[in-house]
């Protein structure tokens, strides 16, 4: 009898033991094969995770620091122009690169927005034709971006050089047609007497100003345009050949005390 009471007992909790495991592998399961909500899938950092590490926080960063840009004019009839932007802090202070031919009027009718939220811009502090490109102050920080800091995250050095080496991958961020953010690859291919970089990549209007990043996460540059050639349809716009100017060439003393 005690034998068989033993053998009960054993049984006993064998079963419960086995009953609990079974109840969380089914509800791991059915856990796993839910589907994502939205809000899940559209973040910034549901990258593939088919890239070294090193290239996955450099497309992160690429992402976050992405801005879209606005400028209006004070002629009412001009319209206005959307572009691109890089939102950096120096100094714990907040500010955004992006192209100086898409500004169309004053600080005070610039709109920096990301996920339906606008920034003012307080001022101008670099207009550079010539490298073709503005840095403004921020009021305020941006709410949900993470900016890249200056100058930790320029190239030092040989960087430099190691950056715009040919057929170096790049990765750059944009607003093209005003939508995104839109994320690109690409490869330097060459360089124009006017100290530009070529890269093999896609732009489209509304990409101007966005920030490229070298896949270690270094800031080198910004798209300013897209070439145009000669086809067998007449002078048309080459929409893979991307026209980036070198952040080497910003005058980043402006932010720098």
């Amino acid at each position: 009898m005690l034998r068989f009471l033993k053998f009960v007992r054993y049984s006993f909790w064998t079963a419960l033991i086995a009953s609990i495991i079974s109840a969380f592998v089914v509800t791991a399961t059915l856990h796993s094969n839910e589907t994502p909500g939205w809000n899940e899938i559209a973040i910034d950092d549901n990258i593939t995770s088919n890239i070294s590490s090193t290239e996955f926080k450099a497309v992160n960063k690429s992402r976050t620091s992405a801005v879209k840009v606005q400028s209006m004019s004070i002629n009412f009839f001009a319209g206005t122009s959307t572009m691109t932007g890089t939102y950096f802090v120096a100094e714990d202070r907040p500010y955004v690169l992006t192209v100086f031919h898409g500004i169309q009027g004053p600080c005070l009718l610039i709109m920096v927005s990301h996920n339906n939220q606008d920034y003012l811009c307080k001022e101008y502090v670099v207009m550079d034709e010539y490298n073709d490109y503005v840095i403004m102050e921020l009021e305020e920080k941006i709410e949900n971006r993470v900016p890249i800091k200056i100058p930790e995250d320029l190239p030092r050095g040989n960087q430099w050089k190691k950056s715009y080496s040919l057929l170096n991958k790049i990765i750059y961020t944009g607003y093209p047609n005003a939508i995104g953010p839109l994320t690109l690859r690409g490869d330097v291919i060459g360089y124009g007497d006017d100290e530009f970089i070529y890269v093999f990549s896609h732009a489209y209007g509304g990409a101007s100003g966005s920030g490229v990043f070298s896949k270690e996460g270094k800031y080198i540059g910004y798209v300013v345009a897209i070439d145009v050639g000669s086809t067998e349809l007449g002078v048309d716009v080459l929409e893979n050949i991307v026209i980036v100017a070198p952040t080497l060439n910003v005058d980043w003393t402006a932010v720098l005390d």
